[in-house]
């Protein structure tokens, strides 16, 4: 067999991965790709409909705010351990790519142990932890910003840009006007679109909430992705709220102001379409990520960040720039600069070469 793939947990994760597989379903269809993730997550409905073999195992991650729920790691790392043994064993990769966090740490222990090829990509400009335990026996590890601090001394990361799930033709699908009013909106308002991840953000949300007035009573639309558990009402025509946004394309597209967390894979997105930002990184993950990649973004003139308590200051930096159209293009032309365009098809090339010692 030939790429084994361990993402999950979070659409963070997975969609990045999804890239890759589909770069390199692409360039070798002869070629199989296989999936690992986490039984019952949402990943496995997004991997199947993209037409790849998944597995789940029953793996788990640490929670350093509910220590009483890591009892359970006691027996689940063992559990998934076996299960990814017998996984790796059955399909026989030449080799391995995870996205890290807590799906990718079994899948590539055990192909390391196995003697395979594994290589990483970091989507935070500070690696995680399960990044820097498998760095040291990773083949190769790649870095969605130009610098990725905390690798274990003496490792280092190619910088090839977060994957997105985009190809060049869809920026051509439409205009931005036509976007907006496939959405419903009219054409002539400036839209925001607001993202809190693949699961919400009822913080983001409630800031949100207060904060939509004022920006449509300054005469823009907003495009709301609120999150599946969302329980919200709107009865303002400009606004149009989506508890998951499938066709994230076109919701760019329409965009002129993005209200998003700042996950790596959502800031290699947003890099990709060159779009002005108001980033509130989530207080809530490990080690802090997001945060330090928005002070990245706002340290390179690419985005403003808030934080999530401050609900006015989201008004405020939102309204700002809908109102300054120079302000928004500087922006626009720092964000594309950190960018990968071509990173789903860099990474494919690289482990191509790796599992089968040729380069293409």
């Amino acid at each position: 067999m030939s790429l084994l793939i361990a993402a999950g947990g979070t659409g963070g994760h997975v969609f990045p991965a999804l890239a890759v597989a589909q770069a390199w379903r692409k360039r070798w269809p002869e070629l199989p790709v296989h999936w690992i993730g986490v039984a019952g997550g949402r990943e496995e409905e997004w991997v199947q409909e993209a037409g790849f073999p998944f597995v789940g195992l029953h793996a788990a991650g640490w929670q350093p705010r509910r220590l009483w729920r890591n009892l359970s790691l006691l027996y689940r790392l063992p559990q998934g351990g076996v299960e990814a043994w017998r996984v790796v064993a059955r399909w026989r990769p030449r080799v391995v790519f995870t996205t890290g966090g807590y799906p990718g740490l079994l899948p590539g222990l055990v192909s390391a142990l196995r003697g395979l090829a594994v290589a990483l990509l970091e989507l935070n400009v500070h690696a995680g932890r399960t990044i820097r335990w498998l760095a040291r026996t990773a083949t190769e590890v790649y870095g969605a910003f130009p610098q990725t601090l905390g690798l274990p001394r003496g490792h280092s990361a190619i910088w090839t840009g977060v994957p997105v799930r985009f190809q060049t033709s869809d920026r051509s699908r439409y205009t931005p006007e036509q976007a907006k009013a496939s959405w419903g909106f009219s054409p002539d308002r400036p839209l925001v679109l607001i993202l809190g991840g693949s699961q919400g953000s009822s913080a983001l949300n409630r800031a949100v909430t207060r904060a939509i007035p004022t920006w449509v009573e300054a005469g823009a639309s907003v495009l709301w992705q609120t999150g599946p558990h969302a329980s919200l009402s709107n009865n303002l025509p400009a606004v149009r709220c989506e508890s998951f946004i499938l066709d994230m394309g076109k919701a760019y597209l329409a965009a002129d102001v993005v209200v998003s967390r700042a996950g790596g894979s959502t800031l290699g997105e947003l890099a990709w379409w060159g779009k002005a930002a108001v980033l509130v990184p989530s207080p809530y993950v490990a080690e802090d990520h997001q945060r330090q990649n928005a002070r990245y973004w706002m340290e390179k003139g690419a985005a403003k960040m808030v934080e999530e308590a401050d609900a006015r200051g989201l008004e405020a930096e939102v309204l700002a720039l809908l109102q300054d159209p120079t302000q928004r293009a500087r922006y626009e032309q720092a964000a594309a600069q950190l960018g990968g365009p071509h990173a789903a098809e860099t990474i494919a090339e690289r482990l191509y070469r790796l599992a089968y010692g040729v380069s293409v």
